[in-house]
């Protein structure tokens, strides 16, 4: 047997001879690549015991295990929390969250705050923009106490009409987290509200109602929209591939290059019919020379993940 032939054959039998977990570690990614990604606590809801969700026997992960899970399944050290998965906000409790999460070598990368319809930075009543600067600001200290990076805020419907004040209520919040060296950022979500994009409609489906007054009537009119009340209020975008809603491969590209200068570092990943991710990841690394985050998104926990995993450490 030459050497090489033999050196190949001890390196499988003693990769053979490894635990799962160990073959797990042998075959991961380089680092480099592994650094730029975040996986969100949202992919794991179904199994995740968290507030407000029913017991179930696929309910079998604890909040303050998941850092370290994703760690050892993934190899990735980076986690993007949903602010009601957090069951306290306790001093104790986010003290002892947080070294959980750095037990596993792991940061919380972002905080998505999602306080309800009537509590949006859009919102017409005076007393919910009020109450929504609130929350918001006590969640920035939150994310200091977490060792977070950002807080993403829901920004409701947007319109032509009632950016005239959401744009000062965004403002106070993003100035607020600058003070605290927190990233408010916003992100894409299609015809906005609360939903975290929008799918295309079932074949022969009524058509959609017409948009609130003030709304524009196309996903590219809704984007611009969006970037004018991010770089108005002087805060940061978090583009959603998928709350984007464009329908071809150019009408994503066309977002992402227009949220572009107001970035926070950090974009949702997902995969569509409408467009190639993979495509997507080249046109950001080469084009716009991206370094930041390409944080999973998926209701479809491990499966998803790792679908999305895959096309970007393949593309990086």
């Amino acid at each position: 047997m030459e050497r090489r032939e033999f050196l190949a054959a001890a390196g499988a039998a003693a990769i053979a001879g490894m635990s799962p977990r160990a073959r797990a570690q042998a075959a991961r990614p380089p680092q480099a690549k592994l650094d730029r990604i975040s996986i969100m606590t949202l992919n794991f809801q179904a199994l995740l015991k968290v507030p407000d969700t029913q017991p179930s026997p696929e309910r079998t992960l604890e909040l303050f295990d998941l850092p370290a899970m994703i760690a050892d399944t993934y190899g990735v050290h980076k986690v993007e929390f949903q602010h009601y998965h957090i069951a306290s906000t306790e001093p104790a409790y986010l003290k002892d969250l947080r070294a959980a999460i750095e037990k596993s070598k792991s940061r919380m990368t972002q905080i998505n705050v999602e306080f309800g319809a009537d509590l949006t930075f859009s919102v017409p009543s005076q007393r919910y923009r009020t109450m929504t600067i609130d929350l918001t600001k006590r969640w920035v200290d939150h994310a200091v106490a977490l060792g977070a990076q950002r807080v993403m805020v829901n920004q409701g419907t947007l319109t032509t009409v009632n950016k005239e004040w959401a744009i000062p209520t965004l403002k106070l919040m993003a100035d607020y987290g600058k003070a605290k060296n927190i990233i408010v950022s916003v992100e894409t979500r299609g015809g906005g509200g609360g939903g975290r994009g929008r799918g295309a409609g079932a074949a022969g489906a009524p058509p959609p109602p017409p948009p609130p007054p003030g709304l524009p009537d196309t996903s590219r009119g809704r984007n611009e929209l969006l970037a004018e009340v991010i770089k108005s209020a002087g805060s940061s975008s978090n583009v959603d591939v998928g709350g984007a809603a464009a329908a071809n491969q150019q009408e994503l590209h066309d977002c992402i290059r227009m949220m572009f200068p107001f970035t926070a570092g950090s974009m949702h990943t997902r995969v569509n019919a409408n467009w190639d991710l993979a495509t997507c990841i080249r046109f950001m690394e080469k084009e716009l020379g991206w370094k930041g985050l390409y944080t999973i998104e998926t209701g479809q926990g491990h499966t998803g993940t790792k679908e999305i995993f895959d096309v970007v450490v393949a593309t990086l």
